[in-house]
C-alpha cells in the first residue's frame, strides 16, 4: 500500500506538469505567447531526449549488477555471520567496520533494518553508524560506476570512496564519544513494512519468516525483494536523469554557470539536490557526471558522497527506526562534514 501511495504522489506530479504545459499550449493556440512557448519546449526535446536515456543505458549495468549482489548477499550473509566478524577493540571495529562494503555491498534500501538487528544484537552504535554511511559507497561496484562515468577524472573515485570513509570514520568517532551506552533505536521503530525503497515486504534476513521458510525461502524472499528494489532504482533514476536533462537544457547557460562556479554555493545546491533526488549509489555518478562541465568538483563530489549518506527516502528510514535526536544528530553531522569536504576540494583545486 505504501509503494502505491508513493507511485500515485510520483505519476500525479508528472501528470499534473503534463496538463500544466499542455493547458497553456491549448487555451491559446494562436497566441505569440503559446507559440514561443511551444517551441522554446520542442526546439531542444530531442537534446533532453538523447541525455536522458544515455544516462539510463550507461547506468542500467551497474544497476543490475548492485541489485544482483544484493540479492545474493541477502540470501546468504546474516547479521548474526556480519556480528561476529567485528573486531571488538573500538578502533580496529571503526576502520575495518568502514571497509565492509569492499566485501559486502548491500543495498541502501536493505541496510538501515540490517543495521538496526545488528545494534539490537548488541554491535556498538558506533560501528552501526560507520556501516551505514560507508556500505553504500565504499564498494566495488559504486567505485567501477563512478570510474566508467568519470572516466576522464579517475582522481573522482577516490576522491568519494576515500572521502566517505573518512568522514564516516570521523562520525564513528564522534558518535562513539557522544552516544556510547545510548540508546538510539526508537521504541516504536519498525522496518518490515516501511523499506525506504518504498516497497511493502519484509528483508529477507530481517524480517518474519514465512511459513516454511529456510535457505529456498530466504532466497525467494530476496528475489522478490530485488524485483521491488530494481523498479524503485530505476524509477528514482528516471526521475533523476530527467531532471539533469531538463537543467542542462532549459536552464540559461549564465545562471548555471555563475552558480557552479560559486567555490560554496556549488557546494550547498548539488548537496540539495542529492538529497531530493535520492538516486542509488550505483547509477548517481552518471547523473552527476552531466554537471561535470558545470559545477565545481567539490559540489561534484560533494553530490556523489552526501546522497548515499542521507537522502529523502533513507532519511525517512531512519526517523522510523532511529530516534529523532539521533536522526537529527546524524544529519547535521553528515552535512556538514560533506559540505566541507566539498569546499576543501575546490579551495585546493583553486590552490593548486
Amino acid at each position: 500500500m505504501q509503494s502505491l501511495k508513493k507511485s500515485n504522489v510520483w505519476s500525479l506530479w508528472m501528470l499534473g506538469s503534463a496538463c500544466l504545459v499542455a493547458l497553456l499550449l491549448l487555451l491559446q493556440p494562436q497566441s505569440k505567447l503559446s507559440q514561443e512557448l511551444a517551441g522554446w519546449l520542442l526546439d531542444k526535446f530531442s537534446t533532453v531526449h538523447v541525455i536522458f536515456f544515455s544516462i539510463i543505458v550507461e547506468a542500467l549495468p551497474f544497476v543490475l549488477i548492485g541489485v544482483l549482489g544484493a540479492v545474493i548477499l541477502e540470501a546468504l550473509v546474516t547479521p548474526e555471520f556480519v556480528r561476529k566478524i567485528l573486531p571488538k577493540s573500538w578502533l580496529p571495529g571503526i576502520l575495518i567496520t568502514g571497509l565492509l562494503g569492499v566485501f559486502f555491498p548491500f543495498c541502501e534500501c536493505g541496510l538501515v533494518p540490517i543495521v538496526k538487528k545488528l545494534i539490537e544484537k548488541g554491535v556498538p552504535t558506533h560501528l552501526g553508524v560507520v556501516m551505514l554511511l560507508t556500505v553504500p559507497i565504499v564498494n566495488p561496484i559504486v567505485g567501477a560506476a563512478t570510474n566508467y562515468a568519470f572516466f576522464s577524472q579517475p582522481d573522482m573515485v577516490v576522491l568519494r570512496l576515500g572521502g566517505a570513509y573518512v568522514i564516516a570514520v570521523i562520525i564513528g568517532l564522534i558518535t562513539l564519544g557522544i552516544w556510547q551506552g545510548k540508546t538510539i533505536l526508537s521504541r516504536t521503530g519498525h522496518t518490515s513494512h516501511a523499506c525506504s525503497c518504498g516497497c511493502d515486504h519484509g528483508h529477507g534476513h530481517h524480517s518474519h519468516r514465512a511459513a516454511g521458510s529456510g535457505n529456498r525461502g530466504r532466497f525467494m524472499q530476496a528475489i522478490n525483494h530485488g524485483q521491488d528494489e530494481f523498479f524503485s532504482i530505476m524509477r528514482y533514476l528516471a526521475i533523476g536523469a530527467l531532471l539533469a536533462a531538463i537543467t542542462q537544457v532549459y536552464f540559461p547557460r549564465e545562471w548555471l554557470n555563475m552558480v557552479g562556479t560559486h567555490t560554496e554555493g556549488s557546494v550547498g545546491i548539488m548537496m540539495v539536490a542529492a538529497f531530493f533526488l535520492s538516486i542509488c549509489s550505483g547509477a548517481d555518478a552518471f547523473v552527476a557526471n552531466t554537471f561535470a562541465n558545470t559545477f565545481t568538483n567539490g559540489a561534484i563530489v560533494a553530490f556523489l558522497v552526501y546522497g548515499p549518506m542521507i537522502d529523502l527516502k533513507n532519511f525517512l528510514m531512519l526517523r522510523a527506526v532511529f530516534k529523532s535526536s539521533f536522526v537529527l544528530y546524524l544529519l547535521v553531522l553528515v552535512s556538514l562534514l560533506a559540505f566541507g569536504y566539498g569546499v576543501l576540494i575546490n579551495y585546493w583545486g583553486v590552490m593548486r
